[in-house]
C-alpha cells in the first residue's frame, strides 16, 4: 500500500488557519488584483478581482473597524421571565452588506483625490497598489478591534444564515418591505456594475504610449537635451530612447533605429537612403517606463542625415517607416 504524504502544518498554514474567512477573502482580492493588473491582459479577469476591491471591500474593511461586534438583539427573552431590554451591539449581515457598498462608493473618491495629491503618477498599478495598501492597514487595525472583544462578541462572517437572511428580506415580511428591498438591491446592483466597470475596464481613449530622446547627465538623471550633433563610426553617441507605457496593459516594444539621407523641398521630406543601425526589445508593464541605448555604429556619412527611432508594438513590418510606425521622433546629425 503506498501512503499519501500530507503536507504538515506549516507557519503560513498557521497563520492562514487563524485568520478568519472575511480576512483570508479580502487577502486573497488584494493579492489577485495586485497580480492581474501587471501579469493579466484579460477585461473579465481584472474585473472579477477590480469590482470587489473597489466597491465592496473599502466600505467592509471601515465598517469592521466601527462594527467589530456582531450582533445582538436588545430584546432577549428569558424562559419564564418577561422581555427585557438591553444595548443593541453590532449590526446585521444585511445591514453590514449593503452599508459596505455604500460606505465603498463615498470613501473611493475620497481615496482618489488623495491619490493624486501625493503620488508623483497615477496608473492602473499605482490605483490599485494605493488601494490595496489602504485596504490592508484597515482590515488589520479591523481585526485587531476585533480580537479585544471575547469570542462570543466578535463579529464573525455568516455564510450559510448570512445567505438565508438575505432570501429572507425578500421573501417574508411586509408587502411594501420586499418591494423596497427589492428596488434597493437592483439600485446596488446597477451601481456596483456600472462603477466598476469604470474603474475596471481601460478608456480607449486614455491609452497612449510616449517616446523621447534623453541623454544621462553626470548625476544620473535623463533630460530632454544636449542632444549629439554627430556620430562617430567607431561607438555609440550618449543617447537613449525613452519608452513609457500608458497602455494599461503589459506591452511589448520594439525600438527601430535607422540613420536616414533625407532631401527637403518646401513642402516634402523624402528618403534618400537609410541604414539600420540597431534594434531593442522589451515587455513592459504599464506605467513603467523603458530606457534602452541602441548601438549607433553608422556607416552612412555625409550632410543632411537625420537619426530616426521608430516604436512598434508587436510585430515590426518588413520595412519599417515612420508611416508604419507606432510612435516615432528623430534628430539632425551629422557624420
Amino acid at each position: 500500500m503506498v501512503e499519501i504524504p500530507v503536507a504538515k502544518n506549516t507557519g503560513l498554514r498557521r497563520v492562514l488557519g487563524a485568520l478568519p474567512a472575511d480576512i483570508v477573502v479580502g487577502l486573497a482580492i488584494l493579492v489577485g488584483a495586485s497580480l492581474s493588473v501587471v501579469y493579466v491582459h484579460s477585461v473579465v479577469v481584472r474585473a472579477v478581482f477590480g469590482i470587489p476591491l473597489l466597491v465592496f471591500l473599502p466600505g467592509y474593511a471601515f465598517l469592521l473597524v466601527l462594527f467589530p461586534h456582531d450582533y445582538s438583539d436588545p430584546r432577549t427573552a428569558r424562559p419564564a421571565l418577561r422581555t427585557t431590554e438591553r444595548p443593541r451591539t453590532g449590526i446585521t449581515f444585511l445591514e453590514r452588506t449593503v452599508l459596505s457598498f455604500g460606505v465603498s462608493l463615498a470613501l473611493v473618491p475620497v481615496f482618489g483625490i488623495l491619490l493624486l495629491a501625493i503620488a508623483p503618477r497615477v496608473d492602473s498599478v499605482t490605483v490599485v497598489t494605493g488601494f490595496g495598501a489602504g485596504i490592508a492597514v484597515v482590515l488589520v487595525l479591523g481585526e485587531y478591534r476585533r480580537r479585544q472583544l471575547r469570542t462570543t462578541e466578535r463579529y464573525v462572517f455568516p455564510i450559510r444564515s448570512g445567505a438565508e437572511s438575505v432570501v429572507a428580506s425578500f421573501t417574508t415580511g411586509a408587502t411594501l418591505n420586499r418591494r423596497l428591498n427589492a428596488v434597493l438591491a437592483v439600485l446596488i446592483l446597477v451601481s456596483v456594475v456600472s462603477f466598476g466597470y469604470a474603474l475596471t475596464v481601460p478608456n480607449s481613449g486614455e491609452e497612449y504610449t510616449s517616446l523621447s530622446l534623453v541623454t544621462r547627465q553626470s548625476d544620473g538623471e535623463y533630460v530632454a537635451s544636449g542632444y549629439p550633433e554627430s556620430l562617430s563610426t567607431e561607438g555609440n553617441a550618449e543617447l537613449f530612447v525613452s519608452t513609457t507605457n500608458h497602455e494599461r496593459e503589459l506591452t511589448r516594444y520594439t525600438v527601430v533605429v535607422q540613420l536616414q539621407r533625407v532631401e527637403t523641398t518646401s513642402d516634402s521630406v523624402s528618403v534618400v537612403e537609410y541604414e539600420e543601425l540597431g534594434r531593442a526589445s522589451q515587455a513592459v508593464p504599464p506605467g513603467e517606463t523603458w530606457v534602452t541605448s541602441p548601438e549607433l555604429r553608422a556607416e552612412m556619412t555625409g550632410t543632411g542625415l537625420r537619426l530616426v527611432y521608430l516604436l512598434y508594438k508587436g510585430d515590426v513590418p518588413k520595412r519599417p517607416t515612420a508611416e508604419n510606425a507606432y510612435r516615432s521622433t528623430h534628430i539632425w546629425v551629422s557624420n
